[in-house]
């Protein structure tokens, strides 16, 4: 049902209104892997690792009806002052999956397209005496990238790299304390490893708050990304920056719906239906204050631990 709808509105030219509409805003996507593998595993349930057709075919998409900026850029001009050209999109990935060296860099190579790529920096720094090469395997979809690789691609490519925490824990089920130690270690390690000046965080599994934020702050972070579906503006605060999450299963016109920011006002609507149909909550359950409004539409919650 929801592809037809998405359909329908690519075809009606939906998309484009809202694409012009968002026009002076950023729109950030949240990938995670990129695979060769023609059918989904069955590690990977959810469809994170797009297909590299697919991929290839988004990539076209974005080419030629909007203009693909680095992270670093969006910074800059929010720090500055200075705006962003009409159309600007921000590519990231999670977790830094090795796929994303064997599949996605050679197709944002030949597009000359930027990207961002949140490390799990534990991952990173994991040994192994395993032959590794430059062509995909499908282990590559459960490795991840080493510092050497990394360092490959920002020298080569110039891949930008930020922190996706060392464990990939979920920071709101930690104490304080352990909150700021992978905060902290995450990013001492991006400046030793890659020499990156003022990384960017990614909050893990989506999960952040206000102390959350003040905590990546205070650490030197340059920003933090949320899985949040809404564009930013260039005065949106720089530790809540939203994120669209683009999976296997978005075709074309899913694609079109969700860097246009459709997704998002369809989302807002739905949540203004859902929230005037609320009656006494659960007390057992709360609803986090930045949680992502589309998962509040849907039903779920953070559930905050006291």
């Amino acid at each position: 049902m929801k592809k037809f709808l998405f359909a329908l509105l690519h075809a009606a030219r939906v998309t484009q209104l809202s694409a012009w509409c968002y026009r002076k805003r950023v729109i950030f996507l949240c990938y995670h892997g990129v695979t060769q593998r023609p059918t989904r595993s069955p590690e990977d349930p959810k469809g994170l690792h797009v297909n590299a057709r697919r991929f290839a075919k988004q990539l076209h998409f974005l080419c030629g009806r909007y203009r693909v900026i680095p992270l670093s850029e969006y910074i800059k001009a929010q720090c500055h002052g200075y705006s962003l050209p009409e159309y600007s999109v921000v590519l990231t990935f999670d977790d830094g999956f090795r796929n994303f060296l064997t599949v996605a860099a050679p197709l944002l190579a030949a597009r000359q397209v930027p990207a961002t790529v949140f490390l799990i920096t534990d991952k990173a720094g994991e040994k192994s005496d395993e032959q590794r090469t430059l062509s995909w395997t499908s282990e590559d979809d459960q490795r991840y990238l080493s510092w050497d690789e990394a360092r490959m691609l920002e020298r080569m490519q110039a891949i930008e790299f930020g922190s996706h925490t060392c464990s990939h824990s979920a920071l709101l089920t930690l104490s304080p304390a352990e909150s700021r130690r992978e905060l902290q270690h995450s990013y001492n390690d991006l400046v030793n490893q890659l020499k990156v000046e003022t990384p960017a965080l990614s909050y893990p599994k989506g999960q952040y708050s206000r102390l959350l934020a003040e905590a990546a702050r205070d650490v030197g972070y340059a920003c933090a990304v949320t899985t949040d579906r809404g564009p930013n503006e260039l005065h949106h605060d720089l530790f809540t920056l939203g994120r669209t999450l683009i999976g296997d299963d978005d075709d074309e016109a899913s694609f079109a719906v969700r860097v246009s920011g459709l997704r998002w006002s369809l989302v807002k609507a739905l949540a203004f239906l859902s929230t005037s149909r609320v009656t006494a909550p659960n007390p057992e359950i709360v609803i986090h204050p930045e949680s992502p409004v589309d998962r509040y539409a849907e039903g779920e919650a953070y559930q905050i631990p006291r």
